[in-house]
């Protein structure tokens, strides 16, 4: 773990590129919430929002048109994986130096993204960045984490963790072991909110859409290590994420062996070794 010296807040290349995908699947009113605590913090940095509908949601889509008619809204023929919709919408835009990849369960807090963005401009060796997240407790959660294994895997999947708190292996997966007081390199992030360099996707490619949902981010992070960038998470930059995902927590749910199916294909892909 390398602690990166705090960074100066410097000001951000007018010309600099950002654009912000938001994939909605008829969220309804939490989206609503996402896009309006993204546009207060337009002031920090220019960029240009884009949401796709994943399933056609033309309540929302009339919302945006109403009152941020800046947003681009993307409609889906049919639904496509986290990693699909994120590839295709990157081969279909180019021009942008980064792509900011926001869950519509993700309340942005002021600053989030001026920092996430100053860090990658400071440091060009940084691929892929991401902020603190928070229940809406205020707790945080555990979104910096080292790779996995397959012991720690069967615990998360069985959900022996709930039943067994502060199992000293999935600690050290989540990184609970470690106090974060400034920016610090970690294996990856969670793909709730995650910032990428596009220059780094050019190199190290897009997403690995064998993963329909689940571990395509932690497989992202990996490969970036493994071409020479880095993953950095910026406890700065922080937001409050609600965790939609509760049929994951459900053993028999079909979140659950979706996981499950994602995680074979990852230990698979990596023949059972995920390290930088």
């Amino acid at each position: 773990m390398v602690l990166l010296v705090s960074d100066p807040i410097t000001t951000l290349d007018a010309m600099t590129k950002l654009a912000t995908i938001t994939i909605n699947h008829n969220h309804g009113e939490m989206i609503r919430e996402t896009v309006k605590s993204l546009f207060s913090t337009f002031k920090e940095v220019n960029f240009k929002s884009f949401v796709i509908n994943n399933r056609v949601d033309e309540g929302t889509t009339a919302w945006l048109k109403d009152n941020f008619p800046s947003v681009e809204v993307i409609q889906n023929g049919h639904p496509r994986g986290f990693a699909e919709n994120n590839n295709r919408f990157i081969e279909s835009h180019p021009e942008f130096d980064y792509y900011l990849l926001l869950n519509p369960d993700v309340v942005c807090l002021p600053g989030m993204i001026g920092a996430l963005l100053n860090t990658m401009e400071v440091h060009p060796e940084i691929g892929v960045s991401g902020p603190l997240l928070m229940n809406t407790d205020g707790s945080v959660q555990p979104n910096r984490r080292r790779f996995a294994n397959i012991f720690v895997l069967a615990l998360r999947i069985l959900h022996l963790d709930a039943i067994f708190k502060h199992l000293p292996a999935v600690d050290h997966y989540l990184m609970q072991d470690t106090q974060f007081s400034d920016k610090t390199e970690v294996d990856w992030i969670t793909g709730a909110v995650l910032l990428l360099r596009k220059a780094a996707l050019d190199q190290v490619g897009l997403f690995d859409e064998r993963f329909f949902l689940y571990f395509e981010d932690e497989d992202l992070c990996c490969r970036m290590w493994r071409e020479g960038w880095k993953v950095c998470y910026v406890p700065q930059a922080q937001a409050y994420h609600r965790h939609i995902a509760a049929g994951r927590k459900q053993l028999f749910s079909k979140e659950n062996f979706t996981q499950l199916a994602s995680a074979f294909k990852m230990f698979i892909k990596y023949r059972g070794k995920i390290t930088r």
